[in-house]
């Protein structure tokens, strides 16, 4: 039996590096921003993204305001991602990859803060959603709903108050033209009150 000539093993030897060195590179990191916290396999990060979440007085889904950004980060499998030069002890929006359209998440002091409905499907765990009217609001949170003049534009904010002593710090505050829901949010005191978010 021969053995392989000296050129055959050279040329292996050659190009083992190569093929060593092409399984060894890694993905560059993504340019619309920083993870909070390790990557998650996508099947395991966008696994939540599968089944509809509902908005409460402290949130939406796993993510309750109060908790911290890093937390809030691991409750969603790393989908949330910190925008390039933004900084976490001040104020401002977290990207969510495949959240739930229309929904936006608000940080401030390193703690999550409120979550915003501006369009979507997306409704709470009473059934309220964008589209209602008024009166819906009322029916489904009866007893709870303070109603005071939109700032800024005509219509009202419709704010409810928990229905548990132990949410007390939390409220959903949904914004109306007079008639209809244009858009809410929920989260904790006093941010969620804030009518220009973090400007």
């Amino acid at each position: 039996m021969h053995s392989p000539s000296r050129h055959v093993i050279a040329g292996l030897l050659g190009i083992l590096p190569g093929v060593l060195l092409g399984c060894s590179k890694s993905e560059p990191p993504a340019a619309e921003g920083r993870p909070l916290t390790r990557e998650a396999p996508a099947a395991v990060r966008h696994d939540s993204a599968l089944r509809p979440m509902q908005v409460t007085v402290a949130g939406i889904g796993p993510l309750r305001a109060g908790m911290s950004v890093r937390d809030a980060a691991t409750a969603l499998h790393d989908s949330l991602t910190l925008p390039v030069g933004a900084d976490t002890s001040a104020c401002g929006t977290l990207a969510w990859r495949g959240g739930p359209p229309g929904v936006s998440v608000m940080f401030e002091h390193d703690r999550v803060a409120r979550v915003d409905i501006r369009s979507g499907s997306v409704a709470t765990d009473a059934g309220a959603r964008i589209g209602d009217t008024e009166s819906r609001i009322h029916s489904l949170y009866p007893g709870r709903v303070a109603v005071t003049p939109r700032k800024y534009t005509s219509g009202h904010y419709l704010t409810v108050s928990p229905a548990a002593a132990a949410d007390s710090a939390f409220r959903i505050i949904f914004e109306t033209d007079g008639v209809r829901v244009t858009g809410y949010r929920a989260g904790m005191l006093p941010q969620v009150a804030y009518v220009e978010g973090c400007g």
